[in-house]
């Protein structure tokens, strides 16, 4: 009862209250029954949590649907990747062979010689073409040339014609330029005497000029010296006066001196006479502040006495006050340390009744880990089943892919082989083909006026040692 009455009103949550329902209906219930209530609810709470996203058993769920799929999906991207490469390699492998044939049949000594017999009739007829250009190219010079003769003589006779009427106009333009100059030149002589007599007008005004300078220069320097002279005579006036008046100060200095000299007796006379009355006034001075100083020690003793008796009092006063404030805060601190003792008590109480729930409640949460880990550990083992089971049809899987590609590149060798037999078939027919094409050449030729002289020259060559590239008969 004083541990409920210092612990106060306690106050559970909702789930605590719940276990300690659970715990006396168990307490309070048949055994068997407990068990069947235990397993309906480990039903129920295993088909709800089976619903849950976020448990255990759905993420694991979910990573072997996402495995699944990704496999899946790897597998069709493989496929889709092995027909494409397929189908690429096929193209490659059909453009290599018809460059492979297209050099082949070129390359062939028959074609080669052939086509040199093509190139040497193409020659002769450029060559026949370029000769009748120059006969052509000739012909025209020729007729250019004599053209050009004709066209000079006849620009000679015109030249000199055109020589003797230029000749006749430059002899008049000479007269006239000549006409012109003459005019020109006396123009310039008039121009030049008018302007030498102008320069020599101008000459005499400038010496004229001068003359008048170096006159107004000498009247300057006779003004400069006679203000010379006048200026010495005034400052010669000026240093006697100042003579003079320095002598008139110096007698003024004399007479000052003597002056000053009295004066100074008598200012000694009055010092001494005003230090006499100081000395009389200071004597009577100190007798009045005796005087003071005496009443004053005696108003200061009695002030000191009332200021002693007044200072006893008010200590009196304030020690009585402080007895009864150091007794109020011992009444206070006893209080509050009774108040602490009984928090403390309180406290004390409360931890412990805590840690009694803590051990319950660690003792059932240790229970009921034991019983998820065992959970735990087949999930576990299940999962290293399943993800072996997962590696082995991954590894079939590629092993059936490894079968299927190895099949594959039988195919193309085989379609390779099939390609080579068919290659050589091509080359047999290539006799065929190259009549064809020499038949065509020559027609082409002939119906463009060449000489298909060399290209029968070449078919008539025997073929009966060497008669493909690569391939020689004995």
């Amino acid at each position: 009862p004083g541990v409920s009455a210092a612990m106060g009103p306690v106050i559970l949550s909702s789930r605590e209250l719940a276990r300690m329902r659970e715990q006396l209906r168990d307490s309070s219930a048949i055994p068997d029954t407990r068990e069947d209530e235990r397993g309906n609810l480990k039903t129920l709470s295993d088909a709800r949590s089976g619903r849950w996203p976020n448990t255990l058993e759905a993420g694991r769920k979910n990573k072997e649907a996402a495995r699944a799929a990704s496999s899946v999906a790897d597998e069709q991207a493989r496929r889709v990747t092995d027909r494409l490469e397929a189908t690429a390699r096929a193209e490659e492998r059909s453009k290599h062979i018809q460059r492979a044939s297209k050099k082949l049949y070129e390359s062939t000594e028959r074609v080669s010689s052939f086509h040199s017999s093509l190139l040497l009739s193409d020659v002769l007829f450029e060559r026949e073409a370029q000769i009748q250009h120059a006969e052509t190219m000739k012909s025209r010079l020729e007729r250019h040339d004599a053209t050009f003769v004709r066209e000079k003589t006849h620009a000679i006779a015109v030249a000199s014609t055109a020589e003797e009427i230029k000749l006749t106009e430059r002899r008049a333009r000479a007269a006239e330029t000549k006409d012109f100059v003459l005019a020109q030149i006396e123009e310039m002589r008039s121009n030049a005497r008018a302007e030498f007599a102008l320069d020599k007008k101008e000459g005499a005004m400038i010496r004229q000029r001068a003359l008048e300078e170096a006159e107004e220069q000498v009247l300057e320097k006779e003004q400069k010296r006679a203000t010379a002279v006048a200026d010495a005579a005034a400052t010669a006036k000026a240093n006697d006066a100042l003579k003079a008046h320095r002598f008139a100060e110096a007698v003024e200095a004399a007479g000052f001196e003597k002056s000053a000299e009295a004066f100074a007796r008598r200012k000694e006379l009055t010092n001494l006479a005003r230090a006499a009355r100081e000395t009389a006034k200071r004597a009577e001075a100190q007798v009045r502040r005796d005087k003071i100083v005496a009443v004053m020690e005696t108003q200061l003793c009695t002030k000191q006495n009332e200021d002693e008796s007044r200072y006893t009092r008010e200590a009196a006063v304030v020690e009585a006050g402080a007895r009864r404030k150091e007794q109020a805060v011992a009444a206070d601190r006893a209080e509050d340390v009774a108040m602490i003792h009984r928090s403390r008590q309180q406290q004390l109480a409360i931890r412990e009744h805590e840690r009694s729930r803590a051990r319950d409640e660690e003792t059932a949460e240790v229970a009921r880990w034991q019983l998820r880990s065992v959970e735990l550990e087949a999930e576990e083992q299940e999962t290293v089943a399943q993800t072996k089971a997962e590696a082995r049809r991954i590894q079939t899987a590629r092993v059936n892919q490894m079968r299927r590609k190895q099949a594959k590149a039988r195919f193309e060798l085989e379609q390779e082989m099939e390609d080579h037999q068919r290659g050589r078939l091509a080359m047999e027919q290539d006799d065929a083909l190259f009549a064809h094409y020499a038949d065509t050449c020559v027609a082409a030729w002939a119906a463009q006026g060449k000489s298909t002289r060399p290209m029968l020259v070449e078919l008539a060559k025997p073929r009966d040692r060497v008669t493909r590239v690569g391939c020689s008969v004995d």
